[in-house]
């Protein structure tokens, strides 16, 4: 009977999320034009930021909960699967632009964020952590996070409004009320949605008696991650690439700078050496993957689509057979 609720809760949680992304996306586009802001930064706040709720509520329980492995886990692992999956499958459906508005400001905005992550835990030196150590990532820390996040989001929005396309016309066709309402409801039905298949995926893990770090860095972070796979699927699909790598790159600088930052606050996390050795250095692969395969030709072809996903296939692989 437990099993079988798992699989109502898998199979409802991905349904629900499907529907969420496609009105999140319909209704967030459609107001940003509306309203005269550029899509890009609507899909670099609002649905990025909307899409990583699930990241926030889990890394802030498993910090409170005293489980750093979910707590780190969840957020490097969303951030490797949101580049080598998400992106990678959205540009093996249909290549995606990249604005150079992404290559000026979040592109080098997201690599700080991850080298932050990747050095901050160094300074002080190694803490006990059971019978090894671990580097702790206290309050100050967090702090510094935090003080990006809102530099990330200045630099964000100084440029925010749109002077390419006159939108009037466009503006008064369109009910600026139903589309933040779909938008809204879309959001909410992605968080809805991701929760219910995280716990399904979650209480499957530990039936099979996989690691937390484990479950962190994959499951949980794939699971809420289904919020940003879902919404830059639909947007691929759609067209609207500004939406679907806005949507990435967005969730991946919320997630370090403003999930890690708030989880550490209200509670240190410890982060495991393994994870500085080797889960760390990938997502910081990851980031760096993206500019350089998009930089000439200013799109993510299904090439270079295809390589961020064997690069997370392979990663992946790693997690569960230790072949590293």
């Amino acid at each position: 009977m437990e099993l079988f609720i798992i699989i109502v809760q898998l199979v409802a949680g991905l349904g629900v999320l499907t529907l969420g992304a496609d009105w999140l996306v319909r209704g967030s586009s459609n107001f940003a034009l509306s309203i005269g802001i550029k899509p890009l930064i609507i899909g670099l706040t609002l649905v990025a930021f909307g899409t990583s709720a699930p990241e926030l509520t889990v890394s802030v329980k498993g910090a409170l909960d005293g489980n750093s492995g979910i707590a780190v886990g969840n957020v490097i692992g969303s951030n490797i699967a949101n580049i080598g999956l998400i992106l990678g499958l959205c540009a093996i459906i249909r290549p995606v632009d990249v604005s150079k508005e992404l290559f000026r400001r979040d592109i080098p905005m997201m690599l700080v964020a991850s080298v932050a992550l990747g050095l901050l835990p160094f300074v002080g030196g190694p803490s006990p952590l059971g019978e090894s150590v671990g580097f702790e990532f206290s309050r100050w820390k967090a702090l510094v996070l935090l003080g990006l996040f809102l530099i990330s989001l200045w630099l964000t929005f100084r440029n925010a409004g749109s002077s390419e396309t006159p939108l009037d016309d466009v503006a008064q066709k369109i009910s600026r009320t139903k589309n933040l309402l779909l938008a809204l409801v879309g959001l909410g039905a992605l968080i809805g949605g991701g929760y219910f298949f995280v716990e399904g995926a979650v209480s499957l893990a530990e039936r099979l008696g996989i690691p937390q770090l484990v479950i962190g860095l994959t499951i949980v972070a794939v699971g809420t991650s289904l919020p940003e796979f879902a919404t830059s699927i639909i947007a691929a699909i759609r067209g609207q690439s500004d939406i679907s790598v806005g949507n990435v790159v967005g969730s991946n600088i919320f997630n370090i700078l403003f999930v890690l930052g708030l989880s550490a606050a209200i509670s240190p996390v410890m982060i495991e050496p393994k994870t500085l050795q080797m889960d760390i250095p990938v997502m910081l692969l990851m980031a760096l993957l993206l500019p350089a395969l998009a930089w000439r030709s200013r799109k993510l072809g299904r090439l270079g689509g295809a390589m961020l996903l064997a690069a997370y296939v392979l990663y992946s692989c790693n997690l569960f057979f230790n072949w590293v």
